[in-house]
């Protein structure tokens, strides 16, 4: 059989995938980046998802994903959202149906990382998945969903998962976020699977107290629930930017027994809701200062991908 793949120049040499889909339920777009610079054997997959009023070029670009992957050797897998299915391009993740395992927008992702496994050399065991904003409140659903699909996910300015149960809700919790208790945040994360006894992924929140779009305390309480998954045996906090020029940066690992940081905390002072970037020649700067990202002398990118191990 032969598969039409179609580049699409000035997405930096982002290949449109869509038409191989077998599904797409939720009729999504999907895009790859191979890396320029290929590694011996298989290599790990990202997925990206952006947020509203953005396309997958344009993460690309604001995020620098592309860049590192020409670098350090993974596939970038971006899902892309269309106009017919939300106006604003903002992924549904408020939609039950698409919070929902294999309905919706979540098997059209899902179907999106089978097919890029199936056809390039990746590292099933070496899954992340990365989103902004409602694309990160997308990531989470997909956590839950597939949670052994994936070693880890990366949620910047995201909220917990069905933090909402209706879409008229969806922004009085951005805004201020009830605060559920334990049981209840636990009872949603293993509501797809209550007999699931694996791992769930590790999680690693980035998020602005200054952010008046997905206030701060949707951080706090998609940590909170995350919580309910593990046995964290210690907690540990320190500033880890350097710059003066950027917001002071404070990274809180979540450790169970085994010392492993379950969860990762980032809390950037006053910060709003953008991606914060750092852009630059420099090795751990990168990015590009779009509308929906802005320069703060913290290539975030950059520190998730090292939590991931991509970085040697």
């Amino acid at each position: 059989m032969c598969l039409l793949l179609f580049p699409v120049w000035g997405f930096s040499q982002m290949t449109e995938i869509t038409a191989q889909l077998t599904e797409n339920p939720g009729n999504l777009n999907a895009y790859v980046h191979e890396p320029f610079k290929k590694p011996n054997g298989n290599m790990p997959l990202v997925l990206v998802l952006h947020g509203c009023n953005q396309t997958a070029a344009d993460i690309a670009l604001g995020s620098g994903w592309n860049e590192l992957a020409d670098s350090l050797g993974f596939l970038v897998l971006y899902p892309e959202q269309k106009t017919t299915n939300n106006l604003f391009r903002c992924f549904n993740w408020f939609l039950k149906d698409d919070q929902e395992k294999d309905k919706g927008e979540m098997a059209s992702i899902r179907q999106m990382m089978w097919y890029a496994i199936a056809h390039y050399p990746v590292d099933p065991s070496r899954v992340y998945i990365y989103g902004v904003s409602a694309g990160a409140a997308m990531s989470v659903n997909f956590m839950v969903c597939y949670p052994d699909k994936l070693k880890s996910g990366a949620i910047l300015a995201g909220t917990a998962y069905k933090q909402v149960d209706q879409p008229m809700k969806s922004f009085a919790e951005m805004r201020q976020p009830t605060s559920f208790p334990e049981d209840v945040l636990r009872q949603r994360l293993y509501s797809q699977d209550s007999l699931y006894t694996g791992e769930f992924p590790q999680l690693i929140v980035v998020h602005g107290t200054g952010d008046k779009v997905v206030n701060y305390g949707n951080g706090e309480v998609l940590v909170k629930q995350w919580k309910t998954a593990f046995q964290i045996a210690s907690e540990t906090e320190q500033k880890v930017n350097t710059s003066p020029n950027s917001p002071v940066i404070i990274r809180k690992d979540f450790k169970d027994a085994r010392n492993r940081s379950v969860i990762i905390f980032y809390t950037a002072e006053g910060w709003g809701h953008y991606l914060m970037i750092d852009p630059g020649p420099g090795p751990k700067q990168g990015g590009t200062v779009t509308k929906h990202a802005l320069d703060g002398d913290f290539f975030s990118t950059y520190e998730i991908a090292k939590d991931w191990n991509l970085v040697p």
